[in-house]
């Protein structure tokens, strides 16, 4: 097969979510060896595209960055049962941190946590939280924002309501504002997800799962600067 030929299929694939059965129906091979395609491929990629990829730290020096967490849907798994089960979306999945600019340009993907995990949870784990807080301590600045996932690394969230107290006129317009500044991160996770292989359901093995974001996040790097 040729090669750009093979890497079209792989990126067909990623982006369609394609079973590994049609695209060797669409390409007139046998699944086995797409397979041997795909697994060979998915890490060449990542490797190819990563010169283009950014990192957290060089945005918090920036001093505004937007965070946010998303699930990848796995699929149901028997091995993984409720270790990977999201309970706000019902289903097992996979957590990813996501990280944008003001102008809704893409700064970081996490690796995978478990699905179980609540999102300030993750971010500690992926080391996000950490970077954050040595990034806080040389630039007094910066500035964090975040859903109420995340009160307890930043205080740019929404004001939650409290129980039988209506909100404040004061709480009203802060979370306006809040909301305001973080549409551009949920803009950023809905095009990381028009990769359809991360939103509607990954079905191959969860080891390959890391190499599979890694790949479509620095494709969308890619992106940006061309």
């Amino acid at each position: 097969m040729p090669f750009g030929r093979a890497i079209s299929m792989v990126l067909l694939i990623a982006r369609h979510n394609l079973s590994q059965q049609v695209a060797a129906d669409l390409y007139g091979l046998s699944q086995p060896t797409v397979s041997r395609i795909w697994r060979y491929l998915l890490a060449l990629i990542g490797q190819v595209t990563a010169m283009d990829r950014q990192h957290l730290a060089q945005a918090l020096q920036a001093g505004v960055v937007l965070i946010d967490g998303t699930p990848i849907p796995t699929g149901n798994r028997a091995g993984t049962g409720t270790t990977n089960f999201n309970g706000k979306h019902r289903k097992q999945a996979l957590n990813i941190q996501v990280a944008a600019r003001l102008n809704g340009a893409l700064v970081a993907v996490s690796v995978p946590v478990r699905g179980s995990r609540h999102d300030s949870r993750a971010l500690e784990e992926v080391g996000w939280a950490a970077q954050i807080t040595a990034a806080r301590a040389g630039n007094e600045l910066l500035a964090v924002f975040a859903d109420t996932a995340y009160v307890k690394h930043t205080k740019l969230t929404p004001r939650p309501k409290k129980k039988d107290v209506p909100r404040t006129a004061a709480d009203k317009e802060w979370n306006r504002k809040i909301a305001s500044m973080r549409a551009p991160v949920e803009r950023t996770v809905a095009h990381l997800k028009q990769w359809k292989i991360l939103s509607t359901g990954y079905r191959g093995r969860l080891t390959e799962l890391p190499s599979v974001i890694h790949m479509v996040t620095n494709l969308e790097f890619y992106r940006q600067t061309t």
